[in-house]
């Protein structure tokens, strides 16, 4: 992979965060700029701004995906900025755009977000210590079908080390079909995807 790994940091927002999670969320921007990944985050204040800030610490660069229509409507560390216009709808882009996400606190909104990367099948570590929705889904599916289990982190380093495991361990794989990509494959009439994921595994293998 010739490209930076992109992680996302979801959490709240100025509104609910509190102290204890600004300060968890700079260092874990901190982390992972230290890793050499690009921090994405919404832009806004609370996390978002956290996050970015200690990424900007340590050297990283960092990308917001805000809501509004105008690029100067981000929080001062922000390095690029990508202006949806679509409002809350923006959350799907956040985690289409990451390679794996973070959770620090966060309320409703964060939960959206994080429901969004599940069926995704994003990887997603949540920083217990930081409380929130991010303490409520540590260790869990989010329904029946099993798709991401939510992984728990105690800190900051542990939750980017984290992430980064689990992310190269995907990328040792290979495939992963979330279930937009199955229903896809279904419309399109083609073969059932599991005998077209069993194909392509089969091909890696002679590839090795």
């Amino acid at each position: 992979m010739n490209r930076k790994l992109q992680i996302a940091v979801l959490g709240s927002s100025r509104a609910i965060c509190t102290k204890k999670a600004y300060k968890l969320a700079e260092q874990v921007g901190e982390e992972i700029a230290l890793n050499n990944c690009i921090t994405i985050s919404g832009g806004g204040l609370g996390v978002m701004e956290a996050c970015m800030k200690g990424a900007k610490k340590k050297g990283g660069t960092t990308v917001a995906i805000i809501p509004w229509e105008n690029i100067h409507k981000s929080n001062e560390y922000s390095d690029i900025v990508i202006a949806t216009g679509i409002g809350w709808s923006r959350d799907a882009i956040n985690l289409n755009s990451c390679d794996g996400a973070i959770v620090v606190h966060g309320g409703a909104g964060t939960l959206n977000e994080v429901t969004y990367g599940y069926i995704s099948k994003k990887p997603i570590v949540a920083l217990t210590s930081s409380g929130g929705t991010a303490a409520d889904i540590s260790g869990k599916y989010l329904d029946v079908r099993k798709n991401e289990k939510i992984i728990g982190a105690k800190n900051p380093k542990e939750a980017v080390e984290k992430i980064l495991k689990i992310i190269a361990k995907r990328n040792e794989q290979g495939l992963v079909f979330s279930e937009f990509d199955k229903d896809l494959l279904m419309m399109e009439d083609k073969e059932d995807w599991e005998i077209i994921i069993k194909r392509k595994k089969k091909k890696l293998k002679k590839q090795e």
